[in-house]
């Protein structure tokens, strides 16, 4: 049966011409090399290679290393877009208007007007737009093939990923991680390897973890434990408490769910409820011994004594914010530089909790518009025609997005994965699919069309 998601009423028959697989064959090669190019650009796979060291290895407070200047770099995100409105269009032509991508639009809109507020506009538009189009991307890759198979095209990619750095930690351990001093389990330090950072790397790990775990067919015989320990290994030296966190959170929700199928809707819609009111509430309320209890600092690295000025931020413009990524312009006009005059060694352009960082931004109205995506697209638990493991599995990674968020800015964050997994997740809710085949794990086999959006 078909991983893919087409209208009944552009059905061909079932018994297809001979002639016509290997077209079939062919256009099924070119949409997992579509996923696999989504996913190493999402993943930021190599960012710290394009942009000659890793944004986390200092810098000053008016210049965050970045590939805004490498033309390689945004020559491959330029091509991503455009296969991915490539792909979206063509599935207007044939399927129609999606309505997910109308519903989004007044957020996308929001967020591109806002440039028009802040300190720089110009320098706002740009990953502004950079994010409307994240969401091309996000429903291209719900179109182009069944979720099932993203989740295991997602996985075996992040395998590689991860086993080029551990590698890379080997070869060359002190241009691969960061804050060396930091104790870990195996090594000092914080292994990001071939991601931008720990954070992504430890979440890609998690995900591919899950994955291989919880979604059967998902690997080729007698590659599944080597794999699964490749990533543990990756984890456990990204050394991020929050993504081994969000993997024991999520796996034990899918576990409890899986004992208890007749409850798994009801399981899922409490933690992820659970998961959201913890991560909109963290900077405002004192749980340091949570942290403690984590083996981490009880000001979480340092956040909760920065997370004060944001919640003063959000005090000075609360109803429509700063304008999309404003507040930390390096124009000599911004709010930020009292900030860092206090906060010696605060660098990073952001304040660690995406809710906070949100309506710093885009104020309460962006706020609101915000929580609309987050609990509509975390609904994916409940999607209808996907098989409830998929759908459940779907769900529990978004969990861990939305506990990594509570530490990170990760949601509407542009050119990142968590975002526009979670865009995914709202456009896979738009669609109804037919059964992937369960022994498919990268699939180059030919699709029998007939789902309905």
């Amino acid at each position: 049966m078909s991983d893919t998601a087409f209208p009944s009423s552009t059905a061909p028959a079932l018994a297809a011409p001979m002639s016509a697989a290997p077209r079939r064959t062919t256009g099924e090669l070119w949409r997992t090399l579509f996923v696999v190019f989504a996913v190493l650009m999402c993943v930021n796979a190599f960012y710290a290679t394009f942009a000659g060291g890793s944004d986390e290895l200092g810098g000053d407070k008016a210049h965050v290393p970045s590939n805004r200047g490498n033309l390689l770099y945004v020559g491959l995100w330029l091509a991503l877009y455009g296969c991915s409105a490539w792909v979206v269009f063509r599935d207007f032509l044939r399927n129609g208007l999606d309505l997910c991508l109308v519903g989004i639009m007044p957020l996308a809109g929001y967020i591109m007007l806002s440039s028009t507020w802040s300190y720089d506009p110009w320098a706002s538009i740009v990953p502004a737009t950079m994010l409307a189009l994240n969401m091309v991307i996000a429903a291209a890759l719900a179109s182009v093939v069944h979720p099932a198979r993203f989740l295991r095209i997602f996985a075996w990619t992040n395998v590689i990923l991860v086993a080029i750095s551990l590698a890379l930690v080997v070869i060359t351990p002190d241009t691969v991680r960061t804050d060396i001093n930091r104790p870990g389990l195996l090594m000092t330090g914080e292994l990001f390897g071939a991601y931008p950072n720990k954070t992504i790397h430890g979440m890609s790990a998690s995900i591919a973890i899950l994955v291989l775990l919880f979604l059967p067919g998902s690997s080729p015989r007698g590659l599944r434990w080597p794999a699964l320990g490749i990533l543990t290994l990756g984890l456990i030296l990204s050394n991020s408490a929050a993504s081994v966190g969000g993997t024991l959170a999520a796996g034990a929700t899918l576990f409890a769910a899986r004992l208890l199928p007749r409850f798994g809707r009801p399981i899922f819609a409490g933690v992820t409820g659970l998961s959201i009111l913890f991560a909109l509430s963290l900077p405002f309320v004192g749980i340091g011994e949570i942290a403690t209890a984590l083996g981490r600092s009880a000001d979480f690295t340092g956040r909760t004594s920065f997370w004060p000025y944001g919640i003063e931020a959000i005090k000075e413009r609360p109803l429509f914010g700063y304008g999309y990524l404003s507040f930390f312009s390096t124009d000599p006009f911004s709010k930020v530089w009292r900030l860092w005059e206090q906060e010696l060694y605060f660098f990073t352009p952001e304040f660690h909790n995406t809710f906070l960082d949100i309506l710093i931004a885009l104020g309460l109205v962006g706020g609101v518009l915000y929580l609309g995506l987050l609990f509509v697209s975390s609904a994916v638990f409940a999607h209808p025609t996907l098989e409830r493991r998929c759908a459940f599995l779907l769900s529990a990674i978004l969990i861990l997005f939305i506990l990594n968020s509570a530490t990170n800015y990760i949601f509407l964050a542009h050119n990142r994965l968590p975002a526009i997994f979670q865009f995914y997740c709202l456009f896979v809710l738009c669609r109804s699919y037919r059964s992937a085949p369960p022994g498919l794990w990268v699939g180059l086999v030919p699709p029998l069309r007939g789902a309905v959006r």
